[in-house]
């Protein structure tokens, strides 16, 4: 009998640790996968500008990422809506930059000293 619930304890351990491993690696995957769909989401987009808009692009979004991912957010709405066709000018990238940015400032919390 000793070696029976010795086994039994074994497989049951076995079976805790594969569980373990299982969800554990499902959690680490998750992340990636928003990142994936960023991506994606970001490729699509840029394939849809001229070559001064993906210029345009590329700056903003080595100056400031948080805006650039803004702006496709926004843009692949727009396109979704079927409010943007077609190329997607530098011009048009400027305006929807503006947008954004002054919806930041108003949702921001400016100090002003005297």
């Amino acid at each position: 009998m000793d070696e029976l619930e010795e086994l039994r304890r074994k497989r049951a351990e076995q079976l805790r640790q594969a569980y373990s491993r299982q969800i554990h690696g499902q959690e680490l995957e998750r992340p990636h996968e928003g990142a994936r769909q960023f991506a994606a989401l970001e490729d699509a987009i840029k394939a849809r500008m001229t070559k001064e808009a993906l210029q345009r692009y590329c700056a903003v979004k080595f100056a400031h990422p948080e805006s650039a991912a803004h702006l496709i957010i926004t843009i692949a709405q727009a396109v979704r809506m079927g409010r943007q066709r077609g190329m997607l000018g530098e011009e048009q990238l400027v305006a929807a930059l503006k947008a954004i940015s002054a919806r930041e400032q108003k949702n921001g919390i400016t100090i002003i000293r005297k």
